[in-house]
Order: C-alpha cells, then sequence, then structure tokens
C-alpha cells in the first residue's frame, strides 16, 4: 500500500486506507485530558458536598484521592483500550506481510 495523506485516508471510501494509526497519540493525549477532567469532577462534587470548614477539610482528604484514583483508573484503562487498538493495526500490517509473503511477492505489503 502505498502511503496516503491524512485527509485523503479521511475521503477513502474504499475504506483500503486507515486514519487511525495516523492520530492514536492525538487520541491517546485527548483522552488522558479527559481523564484529568473527571478526576478534577470528582474533586469539584466532594467539595460540593462538603459544607463548613471541617467538611471542605474532609472533602479534601477523601476527594483528593478518589480524584487521583479516578484519574489513574481512567487513564490505565484508555492506555490498555489504545494499545489493543495498536495492536489490531499491526495485525493486519503483518497478515498484509504474510499473505505477500505466500503468493510469492515479498515486500508488497509492506507500507
Amino acid at each position: 500500500m502505498e502511503e496516503r495523506g491524512l485527509i485523503s485516508s479521511l475521503f477513502d471510501l474504499s475504506f483500503s486506507h486507515f486514519i487511525t494509526p495516523k492520530i492514536q497519540k492525538f487520541l491517546y493525549a485527548l483522552l488522558l485530558i479527559v481523564s484529568g477532567v473527571a478526576g478534577l469532577g470528582v474533586l469539584v462534587t466532594a467539595f460540593g458536598m462538603a459544607g463548613g470548614f471541617f467538611g471542605k477539610i474532609g472533602a479534601l482528604l477523601v476527594g483528593a484521592p478518589l480524584a487521583a484514583l479516578c484519574f489513574l483508573l481512567l487513564a490505565m484503562y484508555f492506555r490498555v483500550m489504545m494499545e489493543i487498538l495498536i495492536v489490531v493495526f499491526k495485525a493486519v500490517e503483518y497478515l498484509a506481510e504474510i499473505s505477500a509473503s505466500v503468493k510469492g511477492n515479498p515486500g508488497a505489503g509492506r507500507p
């Protein structure tokens, strides 16, 4: 397969060229930002539920670890999902190479 640009791959109606491997880093960075916003949401919710000075201290003591845990669990989940996605696309590349070598045309399956 010849290498195509992002825009030409986006409008490839035959789906012979994939766009996901080209934007994986951007997607993962975006998902890390989503994880951070979710963690901040947990912290803000803990503060919103607390009342008074000692309630705010309690919210900080409970909310901060919960927010960090929320961020870490979401970041791990998103990382595993992205790695699975990468493995699937690598498998497709390796299958193309295997198919080309079986057909007697080594090197044809490489991008």
